[in-house]
């Protein structure tokens, strides 16, 4: 009898030993796999390509950068990273260039030449349908419409955010690293809301349920000034002289976000920059952008960015030191 029950506990253990390795051999795997797939979406130089009926798309991760690289003519692009000097050459000039965090410029028929970026950087580069653009553009009374480049004739030496190409930016952003999939009227509508965007289409100002421009730029000044404060739809609202049901209806018309997930993407977006740049503890991170448990955050970060915050600082730090 006694023999029995040894010999029953003895098979329980080796049963257990078994299902442990498993799991260990389990979790190694996925560990594996997660580290490739991190260093196909960020080790090194990375660029993720989607293609929409009337708007081509490059989500670019790039490491710190000294050469000569000229960009595609008839573009625009959303720098989600922050460098306090970037040397570009236009129209044979050399201009030293400050671009913030989310800075958006315009490449317009003649394109520049990228010189020098001294930090890693991640950008999304727009190619808008030029007959598009010039619809819209004779739509609003505007004839012969060219893209301006921001380093034009008067360049400004300072690239700043864009709200709405910055909203419209990130959920390309996740398009690109395959974590979304547009349907056909979610595209169709990105295109056109970008396409009034960059005509600057004044009856797209004025109309169907959009925040005024100033109404529009208060209230992103604060959810970029209060990302590590409790905003509430409220409080934002009040920003636009809106009831909360008007403005968040008004605020997706105006960014194709709503409100809180425009909120829960800038949040990501400062919690990478805080990976890349700090040696902050990855929990300490999520709780200053107030993120009420570890779980959830991760969560989020890989909805937006495809993997998890950890992995990231990982692979960024290794292509750094490989740079």
């Amino acid at each position: 009898m006694f023999e029995q029950q040894a010999d029953g506990v003895l098979q329980i253990h080796s049963e257990a030993r078994k299902s442990w390795q498993s799991a260990r051999r389990h979790n190694a795997m996925q560990r594996k796999l997660t580290s490739e797939v991190a260093g196909t979406l960020y080790g090194g130089e990375r660029r993720h390509r989607i293609a929409l009926q009337r708007l081509n798309v490059t989500y670019a991760w790039l490491p710190p950068f000294e050469g000569a690289s000229t960009t595609i003519p008839n573009r625009v692009e959303v720098v989600f990273s922050r460098h306090p000097w970037v040397a570009i050459e236009q129209a044979g000039r050399t201009l030293d260039v400050d671009v913030a965090a989310g800075g958006f410029y315009v490449v317009g028929p003649e394109p520049t030449t990228l010189l020098k970026v001294p930090e890693f950087s991640d950008t999304l580069e727009m190619y808008p349908d030029m007959t598009l653009l010039e619809a819209v553009a004779e739509e609003n009374g505007q004839s012969g419409f060219a893209l301006h480049p921001t380093l034009g004739k008067d360049p400004s030496l300072r690239f700043l955010p864009d709200g709405v190409m910055l909203a419209l930016a990130h959920v390309l952003r996740q398009c690109c690293l395959g974590q979304r999939k547009l349907s056909p009227i979610e595209a169709s509508t990105l295109e056109h809301l970008l396409a009034a965007h960059i005509v600057g289409s004044t009856a797209s100002q004025r109309g169907g349920g959009k925040l005024a421009p100033g109404f529009l730029k208060r209230v992103l000044d604060r959810i970029e000034d209060e990302l590590d404060q409790p905003l509430t739809l409220d409080e934002l609202a009040g920003e636009a002289c809106l009831s909360a049901f008007h403005f968040a209806r008004s605020f997706k018309r105006s960014t194709g976000l709503a409100p809180h997930k425009y909120v829960l993407a800038r949040k990501i977006e400062r919690a990478k920059q805080q990976l890349m740049t700090t040696d902050r503890a990855i929990g300490e991170i999520a709780t200053s952008l107030g993120f009420e448990n570890l779980h959830h955050f991760r969560r989020q970060f890989r909805s937006q960015l495809g993997v998890l915050p950890g992995t990231l600082r990982d692979v960024t730090s290794r292509s750094i030191r490989m740079a």
